[in-house]
């Protein structure tokens, strides 16, 4: 998509140049017609780039929608394997407090079993 960097005014102003250092106009045109096809060229011109940009506006906003698309459906992947992540560690978590828990039990138990049989033998040495 190449673009001309000239304005509508500077090719204007370079016609009108052209033809005032001549006198006349080479091909017998009238300045007034000169004038009119300059202008009308310009408005091709200006036709044209007015087209591209709406062209280039349809496309960008075509490749917001795909990206839009494609950004739901990593969020939505995203919101996914958190869930799936947090209900390993609920899990995994919730096993090793029962873990603690009959750790926690079965020393409870070792201690009282113990300090009865430190009484046992407290009262046979006696």
């Amino acid at each position: 998509m190449a673009m001309i960097t000239s304005t509508p005014m500077e090719s204007r102003a370079s016609t009108g140049r052209s033809s005032r250092r001549s006198g006349a106009s080479p091909s017998g045109v009238s300045p007034t017609r000169l004038t009119r096809l300059q202008e009308k060229e310009d408005l091709r011109h200006l036709n044209d780039r007015l087209a591209n940009y709406i062209e280039r506006v349809r496309q960008l906003e075509n490749d917001k929608s795909s990206m839009q698309l494609l950004l739901e459906e990593k969020e939505e992947v995203a919101v996914r394997e958190v869930g799936n992540v947090r209900r390993l560690y609920e899990t995994e978590l919730a096993d090793a407090r029962k873990t603690l828990d009959a750790t926690a039990n079965e020393r409870a138990r070792l201690q009282i079993e113990l300090t009865q049989l430190q009484e046992d033998h407290r009262k046979l040495t006696a």
